[in-house]
């Protein structure tokens, strides 16, 4: 048997590797989302892992390919937050994206760090990486929006255009509650924005008379 099909303690090279490779993403996301990226290192992230230097580098060749894996991560369990919600009218969608954004945020605080602050800027790859998610899942909202209105539909232009504004609109929200340590309380906020989108949607049904 060659040495990489090897087991070793009842496990095989490539799912030690594996392991080695989930400690330092655990690791990344504890350190990102704490200390910040800027400030951790190659050293401090095997310290938090358990792991010597050379298994860092057989997963990763960079720090920031690190904060890439780190992210996607980050992106898929929130992607399952603020579009697990249904509803059938535009209200409910809005409404259940906007409450899972912020029950996640509030529940992942070192994830949400990662997110909201600490991926912004590093790199044009990242920045690139930062606005693909935020179109895919505004791509996906502006989808379930369209499905819930009867009548003339938006085109491609005009849907990723909904999107986006969606996505810059929650973020946006999410950043001001982090920042003001969760105030005011989940479920007033909610309320202030289910308000506001209200008045939005019924001036626009106003407007097409």
């Amino acid at each position: 048997m060659s040495d990489q099909g090897r087991p070793y303690a009842g496990a095989s090279r490539e799912e030690r590797e594996y392991a080695r490779r989930e400690q330092l993403v655990a690791a990344g996301i504890s350190l990102f989302g704490t200390q910040g990226y800027r400030a951790a290192t190659v050293g401090a992230v095997c310290q938090e892992a358990g792991l010597n230097k050379r298994y860092f580098y057989e997963s990763f060749a960079t720090l920031e390919d690190l904060l890439c894996e780190v992210y996607e991560r980050v992106v898929a369990d929130l992607r399952g937050s603020v579009l697990a919600g249904g509803g059938d009218d535009p209200s409910r969608v809005l409404h259940g994206f906007m409450a899972g954004f912020l029950t996640w945020a509030q529940a992942n605080p070192v994830m949400a760090r990662v997110h909201l602050f600490e991926v912004l800027g590093v790199s044009e790859r990242v920045d690139e990486l930062y606005r693909s998610h935020g179109r895919t899942i505004g791509d996906e909202l502006a989808s379930r929006l369209s499905a819930t209105v009867t009548g003339p539909q938006l085109t491609a232009g005009q849907q990723r255009v909904l999107g986006d504004v969606l996505i810059g609109a929650g973020l946006q929200m999410a950043v001001d509650w982090v920042i003001s340590e969760y105030q005011p309380p989940r479920d007033e906020l909610l309320n202030e924005i289910d308000a506001t989108l209200g008045w939005v949607l019924a001036a626009g049904l106003a407007a097409l008379g």
